[in-house]
């Protein structure tokens, strides 16, 4: 059985490769830290599914803390970033959240391009646990972020090819990993 449920996750994704891409309130210790000065959240956007009544509660928190997790990864501080992201995916996974979160990622994609590969790696962090294996929301995630496979933004387009090889890497490490390689 979870044999099948690894197989089932791999062929989801592959199927969102292939099917999106061209080529293939959250408190914490490090709370204190200050968002970056950079990034300032001005979700002005009017494309399809986004507006999907992402409060701007949801957002401000959302942008803190992925400011804070970018600030640690600058940091190299890579324990609190895998709490971090450890505590981001309990909160959307407990608050049936995770369409909602990526809707903010999107929306922060299109403010401010330079956090893509901060954003990447969110995702990718989100989708696996700390020992290699797919995360609770996982299929969630594949789900949420496939509803942005057709946008017509560049960056969104940009951040989703990095996204899908980010997570279809991890995955088939963790596949390998798992099961054995296979020839």
């Amino acid at each position: 059985m979870e044999m099948t449920s690894s197989i089932m996750r791999f062929a989801l994704a592959t199927y969102f490769m292939k099917r999106g891409g061209s080529s293939r309130p959250v408190q914490s210790d490090y709370e204190s830290l200050s968002p970056s000065p950079s990034y300032e959240p001005s979700f002005a956007s009017s494309d399809e599914e986004e507006s999907q009544d992402v409060d701007s509660e949801f957002s401000d928190v959302v942008s803190t803390h992925v400011s804070n997790l970018r600030q640690l990864l600058a940091g190299q501080r890579l324990q609190e970033w895998a709490i971090g992201i450890a505590e981001l995916r309990e909160h959307v996974a407990v608050n049936n959240l995770v369409r909602s979160l990526v809707a903010v990622l999107v929306k922060m994609i299109k403010a401010q391009e330079e956090d893509m590969d901060c954003l990447v790696q969110v995702i990718e962090g989100l989708s696996f646990e700390e020992n290699g294996e797919p995360s609770k929301v996982f299929n969630q995630l594949v789900e949420a972020l496939s509803h942005y496979c057709k946008d017509k933004d560049a960056r969104v387009a940009i951040w989703m090819e990095q996204t899908v090889d980010a997570v279809l890497h991890r995955l088939w490490q963790y596949h390998k990993h798992r099961f054995g390689t296979t020839n």
